[in-house]
């Protein structure tokens, strides 16, 4: 049975079954040994490795190679075929928010201006139709991210597919949020470009200047050997030890700089989230080394700018040495993350740095490059196969991998196409 023919199967059956029990969302895979043979791996950096087998064994990439093989394997044939690394979405409300104007049906954001405490990752929704039709694009992980307030808390990195919050975590706290006061940015969690403008709150900014003296200090006496907790400080203290970057929503240049000063005051390692200006800061941030999260490429221009600045900005990123990733800042739109790197290309981005936008670099901005990112052995086995380039939309996705497994086709746009596919042709008298 070739892979059309299976998935189409087993969505069949899935709607079958639909009429007995309501579905939850795709599952999280079949598990097993498996051996891709004959495909061409296409890895970020341009190495391209042409008719070559990939082993895949207890969720890991153990093997790669034209003489790699398996006896106990599943067999697949990538011959014709394109294997490349799982794409990540580099901030999305995947797994909190379903459908964001209905508030019960969204987990993101909570009450109050400092929540530090807040873990994304404890609050997804495992069984979200959101996961199942993200990765069926090729999408095998994103970062899930908290909004509103001053600090939103922690985002999460997770894959796409998994049993439970422990299964789908690639990294648990993968960088706070924030948002300072006084600034334009904010919004910028749900993939918005909005620029300087608003108004400081004085209160908002004493509390704040207050709030980060008080957790340093609570940092300081934790790191002298004092025992007792606070739970909401002690949820900062990853960020003056530098295990997590502060992922600081700015988009004007005024806002992006005063990031970086935020920053260099505290100690901290900073990640630009949206970056709408970015472009226009690009040698600073090329020299203190500070990747950018680039929101929405879909978002339309805003009037007072050039119509394909939006677009041109990947390309000068690229250009000037600053690393950054691609983002959606929505879960329904997580699949599309690789269409706007191809926009990207369109207007000047080098096809090797959309791949890199899309894969290593969002990997390295969050510390999971050693799991995720390029196809490699030892790596997690997230990648996917496909017919042509996946910046295409011409190109069919044939397989998908996510922690070693083989992701069924069983997502709900698949079932509602099957569905309907099949519905009878009225008879007319």
């Amino acid at each position: 049975m070739n892979r059309s023919t299976k998935q189409f199967a087993m969505a069949a059956a899935l709607l079958a079954l639909s009429s007995s029990r309501v579905l939850a969302q795709a599952s999280a895979g079949d598990d097993g040994t498996y051996f891709i043979k004959g495909g061409t791996i296409v890895n970020p950096g341009g190495q391209r490795l042409v008719n070559t087998n990939i082993l895949v064994r207890n969720n890991r990439i153990v093997e790669i190679g034209a003489s790699a093989s398996a006896s106990d394997a599943k067999v697949i044939d990538a011959t014709g075929k394109y294997i490349y690394p799982g794409m990540i979405d580099a901030n999305t409300g995947l797994g909190l928010q379903d459908i964001g104007s209905v508030q019960t049906m969204s987990l993101r954001s909570e009450l109050g201006d400092f929540n530090p405490h807040i873990r994304a990752l404890v609050g997804l929704n495992v069984e979200s139709e959101l996961l199942g039709v993200t990765r069926m694009n090729g999408v095998t992980t994103v970062v899930t991210s908290p909004a509103g307030g001053t600090i939103s808390g922690q985002a999460a990195m997770i894959n796409t597919a998994g049993w439970n919050w422990e299964d789908l975590s690639v990294v648990k706290s993968a960088g706070m949020m924030f948002t300072l006061p006084g600034g334009g940015g904010r919004g910028g969690g749900g993939g918005g470009r909005g620029r300087g403008g608003a108004t400081a709150n004085p209160n908002l900014v004493s509390d704040f200047a207050q709030f980060m003296a008080e957790s340093k200090a609570y940092d300081d006496a934790r790191t002298a050997g004092a025992t007792k907790l606070d739970l909401i400080y002690e949820a900062m203290r990853p960020l003056y030890h530098r295990d997590i970057p502060a992922i600081i929503n700015a988009n004007s240049q005024q806002d992006i700089l005063a990031a970086i000063a935020f920053g260099e005051k505290w100690n901290l390692r900073v990640v630009i989230q949206g970056g709408a200006d970015a472009w226009k800061v690009r040698k600073t941030l090329a020299d203190k080394k500070i990747p950018v999260i680039l929101s929405s490429l879909e978002a339309a221009p805003t009037d007072s700018v050039p119509y394909d600045e939006i677009y041109a900005q990947p390309g000068l990123l690229y250009d000037a040495g600053v690393k950054f990733a691609f983002s959606t800042g929505q879960g329904s739109n997580s699949r599309h993350v690789a269409f706007h790197a191809a926009l990207a290309t369109a207007y000047g981005l080098a096809p090797e740095g959309a791949l890199k936008a899309l894969t290593i670099w969002p990997a390295e901005i969050f510390g999971a490059e050693k799991e995720i990112g390029s196809i490699e052995k030892g790596k997690m086995a997230n990648f996917f196969i496909v017919t042509g380039d996946p910046l295409d939309l011409r190109t069919q996705v044939s397989y998908v991998f996510i922690k070693g497994r083989d992701m069924p086709f069983d997502d709900r746009q698949t079932r509602l196409y099957l569905k309907y596919k099949g519905r009878p042709v009225p008879i007319k008298p």
